[in-house]
C-alpha cells in the first residue's frame, strides 16, 4: 500500500550547520544559495522563485536510491527490533516500498512542473528535464532491494540482533518523518556555537553499560578509495552524544565507537573516538560557521539573511552542472545578475 507521509518542517530561521550543508557549500556556492535561501529569490523575481522551489524539491535517481534505501533499512530494523523479521515480512516491506516508488515515478513523470503546488511532493530531476528513464525504474527499485539484502547479509545484523536481545537502549532513525528537534546538537555548552543550530542524526545508535556507545551510519554514494581517519560526520554524531550526556565536549570516561557502512559493498570504515577527534570537529564546526556567516547580511546568524546572490560563486566544473537539479533556476538567475 502506498503511504502518504509528510515531513515535520524545521521552523527555526537561525543559521544551521550540518555536514550536508557544508558539503553543498564547498561543492558550489550558488547551489548552496539556491537550496537554502530559495525564499530570497522572491525579491528578484516571483517566477524565478517558483522555479527555484521546484528545483529544490526534485531529486536525481541516485539521490532517490539513497533516500529509499534509508527508508527500507529503517523499516527492516524496526522489524528486527520487534522480532518480526520473517522472510514474509521482509518481502512485504520490500514490495511496499516498490509500490511506493512506482507510484512516485508515475506521479513524477506526469506532473505539470510549470504549475508548482507547494504542498505536493517533489519529482525526479530526470523527468523535470525531459529525460526518458522508463527503462530505469525497475533497475532502480532492484538497487534499493539489493542494498537491503547486502545489509542483511552483513555481520551487522547478527550483532544488532544480539544487542536487542540483551535489551541495550537503541535508536533507529525514522527518515520518513525526521524529528528536527531530536536532531539538534546541544550547543549551549560551546560558547562559540551557542547562536547556531547544528543538526545531526545517525542511522543507528546503541548505548551499552559503562558509558560505552556505538554509532552506525550507512551510505549509498561512491565510497572513498581509502579512509585514513574517522569521517567528519561520525565525529559530529559523537560530539552530539557527548554533549547530551556530559554537557561538555570532554570525553572523560566515555567510549564511543563509530562505523560508516557503504552499500552495496558493505565495506566499513570505523574508529574509536579520541579527544583530539572531538577537539578537531569543534574547531572545524566553528570554522565552517564563520565561513557561512560571510554570506549573511551583517554576518548575523539569527536573522540568517543572505547577501546578494552575486556573492555566491558558481562552480567552474561543468560536470557538476550536468546533473544538478538547480541547473534551470541557476541559468535563469544569470539574467538578473
Amino acid at each position: 500500500m502506498y503511504r502518504n507521509f509528510q515531513h515535520r518542517h524545521h521552523k527555526s530561521n537561525k543559521l544551521s550547520r550540518s555536514n550536508t550543508r557544508i558539503a553543498l557549500l564547498e561543492f558550489c556556492e550558488k547551489k548552496y544559495f539556491l537550496n537554502y535561501y530559495t525564499f530570497s529569490l522572491k525579491k528578484i523575481d516571483q517566477k524565478l522563485r517558483e522555479t527555484g522551489i521546484i528545483n529544490k524539491k526534485i531529486k536525481t535517481l541516485d539521490m532517490w536510491i539513497g533516500e529509499k534505501t534509508h527508508f527500507l533499512i529503517s523499516d527492516y530494523l524496526n522489524l528486527l527490533k520487534n522480532k518480526e523479521d520473517t522472510e514474509e515480512n521482509i518481502n512485504k516491506i520490500k514490495e511496499g516500498l516498490a509500490e511506493e516508488m512506482r507510484y512516485d515515478f508515475d506521479n513524477s513523470k506526469n506532473k505539470n512542473y510549470d504549475e508548482p503546488i507547494f504542498w505536493e511532493r517533489g519529482g525526479l530531476c530526470e523527468h523535470y528535464y525531459w529525460e526518458d528513464i522508463d527503462d530505469k525504474l525497475e533497475e532502480t527499485i532492484q538497487k534499493v532491494w539489493d542494498n537491503l539484502d547486502k545489509f542483511i547479509q552483513s555481520p551487522w545484523v547478527g550483532k544488532i540482533r544480539e544487542y536487542i536481545d540483551l535489551k541495550y537502549p537503541i535508536y533507529i532513525e525514522n527518515p520518513k518523518n525526521p524529528d528536527f528537534e531530536s536532531m539538534r546538537v546541544d550547543t549551549r555548552w560551546i560558547p562559540e556555537l551557542k547562536d547556531v543550530s547544528i543538526m545531526a542524526s545517525p542511522d543507528f545508535w546503541i548505548k551499552f553499560s559503562n558509558n560505552k556507545y556505538l554509532i552506525l551510519d550507512w551510505k549509498t554514494w561512491k565510497e572513498p578509495e581509502m579512509m585514513l581517519w574517522i569521517p567528519e560526520q561520525l565525529k559530529v554524531y559523537a560530539l552530539k552524544t557527548l554533549l547530551r550526556k556530559n554537557r561538555t565536549p570532554e570525553l572523560w570516561d566515555v567510549e564511543i565507537e563509530t562505523h560508516e557502512l557503504y552499500l552495496p559493498s558493505t565495506n566499513t570504515y570505523w574508529g574509536k573516538i579520541q579527544q583530539e577527534d572531538l577537539d578537531d570537529i569543534v574547531k572545524l564546526i566553528i570554522q565552517d560557521v564563520n565561513f557561512q556567516k560571510t554570506f549573511l547580511v551583517d554576518q548575523d546568524p539569527y536573522k540568517n539573511q543572505p547577501v546578494s546572490s552575486t556573492s555566491f560563486s558558481r562552480t567552474q566544473d561543468e560536470e557538476k552542472c550536468k546533473t544538478c537539479p538547480f541547473r534551470k533556476v541557476c541559468e535563469e538567475l544569470k539574467t538578473f545578475e
